[in-house]
Order: structure tokens, then sequence, then C-alpha cells
């Protein structure tokens, strides 16, 4: 009876006739399948790693701040609003003074100051561009200056100063910068 027992039981019979299922082939009908994993998807367990890379990323754009308005102008912006300064020329204007001179009985409007080199490598000087605006801000009168000293080296400083006889009466306010293309394309060379 033993062999019939073992016969019925290896069917997945039982002696009383009543099929029994096996129960490890039971889990297998209802399991679901698996999700396959997205490529760019994090896993639970690397939210750290994940943080550590967002933090890098954060400090490099912090850093290399230059170098990603250089590469996607339309970034500068953000940093403005995020109260950073983007200095692509690497100089700066210092101790810059507007006076006022009489010169044979004519006013004379003089400006003067200083151009000092922020970056590790000599940078090219360009042409100074000096405008005069009125009350509303449009320009009224703008000029150009070419500096003496064509390059300047690391740390450096430049001297400048320009003068304008008879400067327009309804001047309220002066703009200098450095040259740049669009006032090549604007005709306001």
């Amino acid at each position: 009876m033993a062999e019939a027992d073992a016969a019925a039981h290896a069917d997945g019979q039982e002696a009383t006739g009543k099929r029994r299922f096996r129960l490890p082939r039971f889990p297998s009908l209802f399991r679901l399948p698996s999700l396959p994993r997205i490529p760019f998807m994090p896993v639970i367990g690397a939210l750290p790693t994940t943080c550590a890379a967002m933090a890098a990323l954060i400090i490099a754009l912090f850093v290399w701040r230059n170098d990603v308005v250089r590469l996607l102008p339309q970034t500068a912006l953000f940093y403005k609003m995020a109260g950073l300064d983007v200095n692509l020329r690497g100089l700066a204007f210092k101790d810059l003074k507007i006076t006022n001179e009489t010169v044979d009985g004519k006013p004379v409007l003089v400006i003067e100051g200083m151009i000092v080199g922020q970056t590790r490598k000599p940078v090219e000087l360009p042409r100074l561009r000096f405008s005069v605006r009125d009350a509303q801000g449009a320009e009224i009168y703008a000029w150009n200056a070419v500096l003496e000293q064509p390059v300047l080296k690391p740390g450096e400083r430049a001297f400048f100063k320009s003068r304008l006889a008879s400067p327009p009466p309804e001047g309220r306010n002066i703009d200098v910068r450095f040259f740049n293309k669009h006032d090549l394309t604007g005709g306001r060379a």
C-alpha cells in the first residue's frame, strides 16, 4: 500500500482520489512580472550619490559661470537674478571720476578712471565707449576712445582719461563701457 501512496503522491493525488496542488508552483502563477529597469531612473539606495552629484553640479555652475555664460549667453540673466556677477572680459572699471572744467570760457566734461585686469592671463584692451544720456535714459551723444596700452597683464591697471568739450546741457548721466560688436552693427562706431 505504501507503494500506491507514493505513486499517488507523485501524481499529485492522495489515496482518496483528490488532486493535491504543489505550493512551489502556485506563487509562480500569480507573481507579477518584474518591470524593466529604466537606465536613467535612480535606484532608491543611490539617493546619497544623486544628492552628491547635484551638489557637484551646483558648485560647478557657480565656479565656472563665466564659461557657462560664454557657451550659453541666455544664462546670464539667471546669474544676474541670483545676484552673481559674470565678467566675460576679465576687466573692471575702478575709481571713476567725472568732473567739469572750464577751458577758454567753455565747459569741458572730464571722465577718468582705472581699468583693472581680473584674469590670470593677459587681456587685450578694447576701445572705450562714453555716452551722455538725458533724464529719460536716451543717448544724446556718444564717443569712443582708444587706450594707449593695448594689453593688460594679470593684476595690472590701466589709467584712462577722456574729455568732451561743450557737453549737451540736457545730459544727466554718463555711461562708460567697453566697445562691443553691437556698436558696430548699430552704426555707432
